[in-house]
């Protein structure tokens, strides 16, 4: 399913709170796992907020998956080595 018709769909979700907090993973878990293997869900989160985010949000769900999708857009930064046990040896010694 794409993103659009997820938040379609969340968006008629008549639950309360914590029932749309787990309609919007579910949708969002079924937005990533519908990726191919070789697609990067950075760029398609952002592909797919590109569509969404000019659509109104009436539903609590809808929301909390644009939130999802906003978390999974950002980009993360690469690890660090910051020295390790290598590092340490220099310290004490």
């Amino acid at each position: 399913m794409s993103a659009r018709q997820i938040f379609h769909a969340l968006q008629k979700f008549d639950g309360g709170g914590a029932a749309s907090c787990k309609a919007a993973k579910v949708g969002f878990l079924e937005w990533a796992m519908g990726l191919g293997l070789e697609t990067d869900a950075t760029r398609e989160a952002q592909r797919a907020l590109l569509h969404i985010e000019a659509l109104p949000e009436d539903g609590q769900a809808a929301q909390l998956f644009v939130e999802h999708l906003k978390c999974a857009s950002c980009v993360l930064p690469h690890p660090k080595r910051r020295g390790g046990a290598k590092a340490r040896r220099r310290v004490f010694h």
